[in-house]
């Protein structure tokens, strides 16, 4: 299996149809087909060998697209930086990955002193719509200055690209995904979720994220057609929607309640789409029964996966977002087992727990990640005997679907991203007057959850709440900032001197039957 399977296939059997759609630029599957190896050309004339780390800093575009696959035929590892991190994230990524060129758009030229600072970066190349900065490569000249190169794409288990995410250790992992895994995970797409040819899907989520990637890979397979928007806009969605009648997008769930309670909505044609699927959060009730009366040509289908496992691993399909004769409230699932995954709820050591019995979720397949970049100790605890533990609390019920009720990992999901509670505590303990703090989530109806801390402040030091969040603004993405702060003498602690986040929680989430949103 080779990354670049997917491209061969849409340029051989839609070689004269769109391939993408960017800011009124189209291009269809043959131009794609022939900048690409131009591409992948060029970033081996700069120096670049297989196996280096090429590191993406950039908003979505139809140059992103490009790049994922002129990467992999260039035999090279794409590491595609969080556009919604703090500058200190981004360069403690490009580090820990030892990136030897990175690539820009016009959104973070302003940012590249300080990315590089302390890096030797052998290259930057620009791939914005504006003039190429002084210093810097330019992607198109670049392009169009090479000659094109053979394929030469790895395969199989050979790494493919880093993606890093939250760390329970306070710095973000690097999830090591292989050609199989992606291959295997677009597979899995079209089949689970009714990626085809005529598919037109619009890119809303950041390709940074493998609510960006995955899905972009797979409509590459199918052939489809991608309409990239640079970043979720709730007008932006609704005029690209109608002016290419898009027919497929994906949102997470506070996207879907912007877009329906906007003063816009009603100005424009949303008809076309014919499915949509959310995740990364579950939709709340309202939103979903407010979304079906609004939209009512839209098809839901609810995804659950991470990173870790190259995204989609179960699904709910939209049939099952109704009441069915023997088969009542299958909406408040997470949903089935996704097609080539196997998918079990677990205790401790790996056994799989009776039907209705809480657990942790675990994974198999050939979607799963080789490991953590760099850190064995953490690859060894996710993977255990082949499978991957989510860290998703859960039961199944008699019929294959799964309920999540709580996280076994101290991580807060809020709008549909991943916040992991060590991250946030080391910020908030590096303000000069925090003594000790911890950090939950607690329920948010806009957002699912909120970033919630406890602080304890040194004998004789002041900060107000405010002043907690300022400071925590300069160290990590705004989505990770404390939305609130408490201040208390002292925190609970077990015998054995463990913070219990559970007693910190429990009063903002009595009364509810789960513990997370």
């Amino acid at each position: 299996m080779q990354m670049t399977q997917a491209l061969a296939r849409a340029v051989q059997t839609r070689r004269h149809h769109t391939a993408t759609i960017f800011e009124g630029r189209q291009r269809t599957w043959a131009e794609v087909g022939e900048r690409v190896p131009r591409a992948a050309a060029a970033l081996r004339a700069l120096g670049l060998q297989p196996g280096d780390r090429l590191g993406i800093l950039a908003m979505n575009s139809d140059n992103y697209i490009e790049i994922f696959f002129a990467a992999a035929w260039a035999n090279l590892v794409l590491v595609p930086l969080n556009t919604r991190w703090a500058v200190p994230e981004n360069i403690y990524t490009l580090g820990d990955a030892q990136c030897q060129a990175l690539i820009v758009d016009d959104a973070f030229v302003p940012q590249v002193p300080q990315l590089l600072a302390g890096h030797s970066m052998a290259h930057v190349i620009h791939a914005g719509e504006g003039a190429t900065p002084e210093g810097m490569r330019g992607y198109e000249a670049l392009i169009a200055a090479t000659p094109p190169m053979a394929d030469e794409c790895g395969k199989d288990d050979e790494l493919c690209g880093i993606y890093y995410t939250g760390g329970t250790t306070g710095h973000p992992k690097g999830v090591m995904l292989s050609h199989k895994n992606f291959i295997s995970a677009s597979v899995n797409w079209i089949a689970t979720l009714h990626f085809g040819e005529d598919t037109v899907y619009m890119h809303s989520a950041g390709l940074f994220h493998l609510a960006g990637c995955s899905p972009a890979i797979a409509l590459t397979l199918a052939g489809g057609t991608h309409v990239c928007l640079p970043k979720f806009d709730a007008v932006l969605a609704f005029e690209a929607i109608q002016a290419h009648r898009v027919n497929y997008c994906l949102f997470v769930p506070t996207m879907v309640n912007m877009m329906i309670n906007h003063p816009a909505f009603a100005r424009y044609d949303l008809s076309s789409v014919r499915y949509c699927e959310y995740g990364a959060s579950p939709m709340p009730v309202p939103v979903l029964a407010a979304a079906m009366e609004k939209l009512p040509t839209w098809e839901f289908i609810q995804g659950y996966g991470m990173t870790e496992s190259a995204a989609l691993t179960v699904s709910l399909p939209w049939r099952y977002h109704f009441d069915q004769p023997g088969m009542p409230s299958k909406r408040l699932a997470a949903g089935r087992a996704a097609y080539g995954v196997d998918v079990r709820v677990v205790d401790e050591e790996g056994n799989e727990v009776p039907r209705g019995t809480h657990g942790e979720i675990a994974v198999r397949g050939p979607q799963v990640m080789l490991g953590y970049w760099r850190k064995p100790e953490a690859t060894a605890a996710a993977l255990r005997n082949g499978w991957l533990r989510t860290g998703d609390a859960a039961y199944m019920d008699e019929d294959g679907f799964v309920y999540i009720v709580d996280r076994v990992k101290d991580m807060i999901i809020s709008g549909g991203e991943n916040i992991y509670s060590r991250e946030v505590e080391n910020a908030v303990h590096a303000h000069p007057a925090v003594r000790d703090c911890a950090v939950i989530g607690i329920p948010n109806a806009q957002w699912g959850e909120s970033v919630h801390a406890v602080v304890v402040l040194k004998d004789g030091h002041s900060a107000s709440a405010q002043d907690i969040i300022a400071h925590c603004r300069t160290l990590i993405a705004g989505y990770k900032v404390p939305r609130s702060v408490d201040f208390s003498d002292a925190l609970p602690l077990s015998g054995a001197g463990k913070i219990m986040k559970n007693v910190l929680r429990e009063p903002f989430w009595r009364g509810k039957s789960k513990s997370v949103n």
